[in-house]
């Protein structure tokens, strides 16, 4: 019989701690970005059905774009991550 498991395995995320330094990093990400749009988060579907709105260049890094891809993907349930 095999010993105790410290740490449970998931095909996405790993180990438990491999998904929390995502999280970590998304986490991160995420206030960064609430820090440049400088107001409090809007009803979603207002934002979506918004038809005029600022054009703003915004800068990403090739780092930010892979987990904005990726944190899109696992909110889509898409296979490819």
């Amino acid at each position: 019989m095999p010993g105790p498991i410290s740490d449970s395995y998931d095909p996405v995320w790993g180990t438990s701690s491999n998904a929390d330094e995502v999280l970590t990093a998304l986490r991160d990400l995420r206030q960064q970005i609430s820090d440049y749009l400088g107001v409090p988060p809007r009803y979603i579907l207002d934002v979506i059905r918004e038809s005029d709105f600022e054009l703003q260049p915004v800068v990403f890094s090739i780092r930010q774009l892979r987990m904005l891809r990726f944190a899109l993907s696992v909110a889509l349930s898409e296979e490819e991550i």
